[in-house]
């Protein structure tokens, strides 16, 4: 963003949320402001709209310059309009949902080029004093200027779909072949509660296989000393 903005015009800027589930847990990818306001500060990739752009096109730009990765699930999350949100000037922010399964980000993460952290969410301020250096508040001032609120909102948007919709499969390494319990731990990570395994299979299979969405596949996954589990495959 600009270090000054015209005082008497309304700007628009492109924020991105982008979710993935590490070691069970749900977290965000996060850049370190460089400059005033808010430098030192974690906050949600972004920048000023162009005028030459849609706000799609710039968040499909936007990710393609932060992350290189192809493919990744892309929505709309919500237009926060909150007159305080930029002490600059009046900014409104189009924020989008991203989608990227962790095995995907880890190897992203280490380049020199990617200016982006990785962190797990805490919407609990009695928790605070338990906050690792991996993990940030949402009501914390480690986060800049209303992006606590924009997380915050996907997490609901989140929590409010998985049940519903294919959001959760977007996690999954592959949905070429994935196993039932490597879906209920992202289940279990966006609802951010533990599941019982015999009602989440019968509700999984309910859901998705009796309507053709899943199938299984030849394959099996061996680990450990348990029983094989049976691979799928996603059929949007």
């Amino acid at each position: 963003m600009h270090k000054t903005l015209a005082s008497a015009q309304i700007h628009v800027a492109v924020d991105l949320m982008i979710v993935t589930v590490r070691d069970g847990k749900m977290a965000v990818l996060l850049s370190r402001r460089p400059q005033a306001p808010c430098a030192g500060c974690w906050a949600l990739p972004g920048h000023l709209l162009p005028l030459e752009e849609s706000a799609e096109t710039a968040a499909e730009s936007l990710l393609r310059e932060m992350l290189p990765i192809d493919g990744a699930y892309r929505e709309q999350l919500f237009t926060f309009t909150d007159v305080s949100r930029d002490p600059r000037g009046r900014v409104i922010s189009i924020a989008y949902l991203v989608l990227v399964p962790w095995q995907r980000l880890e190897g992203c993460l280490t380049r020199e080029e990617v200016k982006l952290a990785c962190f797990t969410v805490c919407d609990d301020a009695k928790q605070s004093a338990l906050v690792g250096p991996e993990t940030i508040l949402l009501d914390g001032p480690q986060l800049a200027f209303d992006h606590g609120q924009i997380i915050r909102t996907g997490i609901r948007r989140l929590q409010g779909k998985i049940s519903y919709t294919d959001v959760g499969f977007h996690f999954l390494q592959s949905t070429d072949a994935f196993s039932l319990r490597e879906l209920q731990m992202i289940f279990e990570a966006v609802l951010g509660e533990e599941m019982d395994k015999s009602n989440f299979r019968r509700s999984i299979l309910a859901r998705y296989e009796t309507t053709g969405h899943i199938s299984q596949t030849e394959d099996i996954q061996k680990s450990g000393r348990g029983r094989p589990a049976v691979l799928y495959r996603y059929i949007p």
